[in-house]
């Protein structure tokens, strides 16, 4: 699923007229897979390959993966978390994905929670999406 990994991080960075989006300018660029470097300031996000599940029918494959992303904010409120949430919304639901070796066809959120940790109050809200990509 390197390819999949791809895509998702290309659209996170992607610049339009020279712009990049809202939410790539909020977390200024602060965006990893699977877990972010020791020490990163917040705010960021971090993306996780939850399940691939391979599929087919008589004519095609396909892959239906659930990703999910987690925002991570200092803030003592919600409110900046979930503005994040807001522009995550605006980035990824429904959007189009260039996968290498796969047609995408689509991209929707399927579940999404916010908490605050007890320990140190920061506030996370957890995204998922299921993907489908069917084999080129």
């Amino acid at each position: 699923m390197e390819s999949l990994k791809k895509a998702i991080y290309t659209k996170f960075t992607a610049e339009v007229g020279g712009v990049h989006n809202a939410l790539y300018t909020v977390l200024a660029g602060r965006f990893y897979f699977e877990r972010a470097p020791q020490n990163t300031v917040l705010p960021y996000a971090v993306y996780h390959l939850i399940s691939d599940v391979p599929d087919y029918n008589f004519t095609s494959t396909f892959e239906t993966v659930r990703i999910q992303i987690d925002l991570f904010s200092s803030s003592q409120s919600s409110t900046e978390v979930d503005s994040f949430y807001e522009k995550l919304k605006l980035l990824f639901d429904w959007c189009s994905l260039t996968v290498a070796g796969n047609v995408h066809l689509y991209m929707k959120r399927v579940l999404a929670r916010q908490s605050q940790d007890p320990e140190d109050d920061n506030w996370t809200y957890n995204v998922d999406y299921e993907i489908m990509l069917e084999k080129s």
